[in-house]
């Protein structure tokens, strides 16, 4: 009986260890969105500093159960709830900390790399030319890494929003941990 308490103790202890290693060593994840021929997106995470294998994610062809309506037959969907005054309270400072719980995600993600490749125009051809005056700085003016490629096209003739984007990040589970606390805490803390 001795020897079965050890092995679980073990075995839950190296579990929990890897669980923690995965919190500490930063995560990869690579998303790439085309528009042409159609939209289509491809999102890759790695974990262990990508020594782990891939997920993916990527569309699949899903067939529509239903309307998305609520039914005549369920009288609960369509009826419209009241809420008290302290789900209001509580739905304002959600409000109120989101920006800052953005802002501390922001902080802890790393740009690896970012290649865009787009082709853009807009109904009036004189819209195009100064949307393309506000991005040819971004693209021409300014140094860029070698990890970032700009490369935005403009089309005068017709409206358009055409191309590419791949983007690496890098960040660990833990450090999202602190933004995701304080989050909770200015949303739901003990003064609400």
């Amino acid at each position: 009986m001795g020897v079965l308490v050890a092995i679980i103790f073990w075995l839950l202890l190296g579990m929990l260890a890897l669980v923690g290693l995965a919190l500490i060593t930063p995560l990869v994840l690579r998303v790439h969105l085309t528009t042409s021929p159609k939209f289509a997106y491809r999102i890759e995470v790695r974990a262990l500093a990508g020594l782990a294998p891939r997920l993916r994610l990527h569309p699949q062809h899903r067939r529509a159960t239903g309307t998305g309506k609520p039914s005549d037959a369920d009288p609960k969907a369509s009826q419209k709830h009241h809420e008290p005054s302290r789900h209001r309270h509580v739905q304002g400072a959600v409000v109120r900390a989101v920006p800052s719980l953005v802002k501390g995600i922001l902080q802890r993600i790393h740009l690896a790399e970012l290649h865009i490749d787009a082709v853009y125009g807009l109904n009036d051809p004189a819209d195009t030319g100064q949307l393309c005056g506000l991005l040819m700085p971004l693209q021409f003016a300014t140094p860029m890494p070698a990890s970032v490629s700009l490369n935005l096209r403009p089309d005068f003739t017709k409206k358009c929003l055409n191309g590419s984007l791949t983007a690496v990040v890098r960040f660990t589970a833990a450090a999202m941990l602190v933004p995701v606390a304080q989050f909770a805490w200015r949303a739901f803390g003990p003064f609400r």
